[in-house]
């Protein structure tokens, strides 16, 4: 309630409503729950990582030097090539840097 604008927006316009700062509290759960289920139940596309690895060694590129280029472990890499890291960012600029390569 102390560090988020939009609480303590929200707080302010409960206060103002004459709500008891126990029924703000219970409100404002109610409101975190409503916006976590709609994070949990919404569908996100995840970006396939499926041509990642051949294009890599289809330019003899090694785990070593592209994790090197991108100043990572090789082993990040290697999850993010067989999916089991999800990294949209890096992924991106990995499929690009294998493009130009």
């Amino acid at each position: 309630m102390a560090s988020d604008s939009r609480t303590r927006e929200y707080v302010a316009r409960q206060t103002a409503a004459d709500r008891s700062k126990k029924e703000i509290i219970r409100l404002l759960k109610r409101a975190i729950a409503r916006e976590m289920f709609r994070c949990l139940t919404t569908t996100v596309t995840v970006p396939g990582i499926a041509d990642l690895r051949p294009l890599r060694q289809s330019k003899n590129i090694t785990l070593t030097a592209a994790a090197g280029h991108f100043g990572v472990w090789p082993a990040t890499i290697s999850t993010l090539e067989r999916g089991t890291r999800r990294d949209d960012t890096l992924t991106h600029a990995y499929r690009e840097w294998l493009r130009a390569a």
